[in-house]
């Protein structure tokens, strides 16, 4: 018999890509019940955790340990639980935190539609659009709560990449630079802050400039620099 490489797929390492979507999920609960944020002053049981979220402490307990088993959070001792390095970017409003991202994730809005790859993959078409009948953005505008969350969400993410994008383009270059579908804008206010000499316009749907006026973050000193323009730059 031929021996197998070592560095062969196994049928386990296949299946344990499925894994992924298990993890996707118990993060997305954890990071909904704000486990993170219950443990940043230090272990706690899963049973005091329970508690005070009103949960079933043995299915957080199995969800918990889990998770612990991937590298986020740490089991200090039998049934109490830590955080740990990974698990506390799942706090709420620390530098580099993931939690609006991940509760996102976690929407039906984002969720659902893969239930419906398959007619993706037949016609062509948008599976999202087969769950909901209306495209995403619709869908944002028609559920303020959920638009609420991606907001978060969005914001979270271009505080991670807004200082790089930042420095990895000379954006001095332009006298004025434009950031549709800028969301809140964040990106386009890290922007500013590197090249005082660059204004910018933030170019979203009417509903989002509102939030992003609410939000503020091209208020104070970015406020002379910057202007918002309705838009919709889909067809």
């Amino acid at each position: 018999m031929t021996a197998q490489p070592a560095s062969a797929t196994t049928p386990f390492e296949l299946l344990r890509v499925r894994d992924s979507l298990i993890v996707h999920q118990a993060l997305y609960a954890m990071a909904k019940l704000g486990v993170a944020d219950l443990l940043q002053d230090g272990p706690r049981t899963a049973a005091d955790l329970a508690r005070q979220l009103d949960v079933n402490e043995s299915a957080l307990h199995r969800v918990l340990r889990a998770l612990a088993s991937q590298g986020i959070f740490e089991e200090s001792s039998p049934l109490t639980f830590a955080n740990n390095s990974a698990s506390s970017y799942l706090r709420t409003g620390v530098p580099g935190s993931v939690r609006s991202m991940v509760i996102f994730w976690g929407t039906e809005n984002y969720y659902r539609p893969f239930g419906e790859i398959l007619h993706s993959v037949r016609t062509g078409k948008s599976a999202r659009t087969e769950v909901f009948a209306m495209d995403g953005w619709e869908y944002l505008e028609k559920h303020p709560e959920i638009g609420r969350i991606f907001d978060d969400a969005m914001t979270d993410m271009s505080a991670l990449i807004g200082p790089a994008v930042a420095s990895a383009y000379d954006f001095g270059r332009w006298g004025s630079i434009m950031d549709v579908g800028g969301g809140n804008g964040i990106l386009l206010a890290s922007i500013l802050k590197a090249y005082p000499e660059v204004c910018g316009v933030l170019a979203d749907l009417p509903h989002v400039l509102e939030r992003a006026r609410q939000r503020g973050f091209l208020g104070g000193e970015l406020a002379a620099r910057s202007a918002m323009q309705s838009c919709d730059f889909l067809p």
